[in-house]
């Protein structure tokens, strides 16, 4: 497979109230898989391959991992954090992945639609050349109201179920809590907010192989427990570990 992360233009959306970790995890997951991107996938990552570009002076910021917000002052987190993005909606630079988290603020549909932030998703997510829409835990509420679910296989936080089939009918919910995500085509969506994790392991291999999200997996000693989740192929949802 001869595509990298440097494809990837992505959008990690925050909003008050958004959950930290869905922000965070996927960044992790995303940050290391391009940092990498140059390593020979044939290779096994060496002591001294590892130390000569993680200390590199250039590795720090990557300018296809971004944070977007409703606005670039201080963001108050669902679980107290303070948050600064990027940019705003206003001089936020291209996307062709967008990434929304849950938390309590994902509740606020109302504010969403009125700061902005749902219409930003909505551009994005339906826009021709966009990979990849993604959202964690109950960010798929976000993504459901910014209207990117309609007929879409797509689950939520465990605990969600009931409200996500009110509040989102259109979409077609999986009841399944032994998972951590599933993937409909440029759709993925997670369980809770460690389901991020799992759920960025699978973009990362969805577009750049199996053998470069294995390395990545080892390299952060992602190994327990295995990660679940179901594809859609053919018009049936499919067993995928990652």
């Amino acid at each position: 497979m001869t595509n990298k992360m440097t494809d990837l233009n992505i959008a990690l959306v925050m909003f008050d109230g958004a959950e930290e970790q869905d922000v965070v995890g996927p960044w992790e997951m995303f940050w290391w898989a391009t940092t990498f991107d140059n390593h020979p996938e044939a290779k096994d990552m060496t002591e001294a391959d590892f130390s000569y570009t993680f200390n590199s002076d250039n590795s720090r910021r990557l300018p296809n991992i971004f944070t977007v917000a409703p606005t670039t002052a201080p963001i108050t987190m669902s679980s107290g954090m303070r948050f600064l993005a990027d940019y705003s909606f206003e001089n936020v630079p291209a996307a062709n992945v967008v990434v929304v988290p849950g938390g309590e603020g994902a509740r606020a549909t109302e504010k969403l639609k009125a700061n902005g932030t749902l219409d930003y998703i909505h551009r994005i997510g339906t826009a021709k050349d966009t990979k990849y829409v993604m959202s964690v835990c109950t960010g798929s509420f976000v993504l459901g109201h910014a209207g990117l679910l309609d007929g879409v296989q797509c689950t939520t936080y465990m605990n969600q179920y009931d409200r996500f089939s009110r509040e989102i009918p259109s979409a077609k919910l999986v009841r399944n809590t032994s998972i951590n995500f599933v993937q409909d085509g440029k759709h993925l969506t997670s369980n809770g907010p460690c389901s991020g994790l799992a759920t960025s392991l699978r973009l990362v291999e969805d577009h750049v192989g199996t053998r470069k999200k294995d390395k990545l997996r080892e390299l952060l000693s992602f190994v327990y427990p295995t990660a679940k989740g179901l594809i859609l192929k053919d018009g049936t949802l499919t067993d995928h570990n990652v």
